[in-house]
């Protein structure tokens, strides 16, 4: 099993000879990344790209520190790489632990990470063949989905990165500026109208379960949850449904995998060697 980089040993590498020892993780990560796989190896390589998302963000940082922006961007890049990638071995695992609706937020979070990736630098333009991947993992695995967009009005929008109002400084949303993307900052947002949508901006928002006889039916595993007491269906009424209207993790596939997948997966699964690598 690879390591990650040994404290001090980065101080002496090029930025090709760190693109490459990143790449070669990259490499190793895909043999993984199919259903059929060991879920003890998938999670134990997810543990590896919490250290190599650790590392990229090492050196984004000092990049940004010395005003290279064109490697910090890059290693923002592998940010989202290493990102896309966990998040999809996490997707599988929860697919096999029968957490289809958990696996969907992690299969939409490989999504973003691989949008993201195209954004932060030209030299990931290839993860539009792993997007284009992954919404055909979207058709082939789950149900078609009913999707929700909310409506907003704010009192001002706000620059991310330079705190001005948005309509006034010279930043682009979604572009990054020294390993940071541009985002917009809603002040004191009030929610104006909800809307069921064919594309929606953000996929985890859509409707979860709907009311039947016996009880809410998940739109996914299409299993049955019974009413509480007072909650009741009615016949030839409006349609109820559960439904999730706003995420607020704008980075989902930042999250850690402990995070994510439970510190019950990390006593079940965790290797060894996983454990002994070392962060810079």
């Amino acid at each position: 099993m690879m390591s990650t980089l040994p404290v001090g040993q980065s101080v002496k590498m090029t930025i090709k000879q760190i693109v490459d020892y990143f790449n070669e993780h990259v490499e190793q990560t895909k043999i993984f990344l199919f259903l059929a796989r060991s879920s003890k190896l998938q999670f134990n390589q997810c543990l590896i790209l919490d250290l190599l998302l650790h590392d990229a963000t090492q050196f984004k940082h000092e990049a940004a520190r010395r005003g290279e922006e064109d490697n910090a961007n890059l290693f923002l890049g592998f940010e989202c790489v290493f990102g896309a990638m966990r998040s999809e071995l996490m997707m599988w695992i929860q697919i096999k632990q029968d957490l289809p609706n958990e696996a969907w937020d992690r299969l939409i979070a490989a999504q973003m990470a691989c949008m993201d990736a195209t954004r932060a630098h030209r030299g990931f333009a290839s993860c539009e063949q792993s997007l284009e991947k992954l919404k055909l993992l979207e058709e082939q695995i789950f149900p078609p989905q009913s999707f929700m967009s909310v409506g907003f009005i704010s009192d001002r929008l706000d620059c991310s990165i330079c705190g001005e109002r948005y309509s006034k400084c010279e930043h682009l949303r979604g572009k990054p500026y020294m390993g940071q993307f541009c985002e917009v900052n809603h002040r004191n947002p009030r929610g104006d109208h909800v809307a069921t949508v064919k594309v929606p901006a953000d996929k985890r928002c859509r409707i979860v379960s709907f009311k039947t006889e016996e009880g809410y039916r998940d739109k996914i595993s299409w299993e049955i949850t019974p009413y509480k007491e007072g909650d009741a269906f009615t016949e030839n009424g409006s349609l109820e449904a559960q439904a999730m209207l706003l995420a607020l993790e704008r980075y989902p596939y930042l999250s850690p995998t402990e995070k994510v997948l439970g510190p019950q997966f990390l006593r079940k699964y965790q290797n060894s060697k996983a454990k002994k690598m070392r962060k810079i």
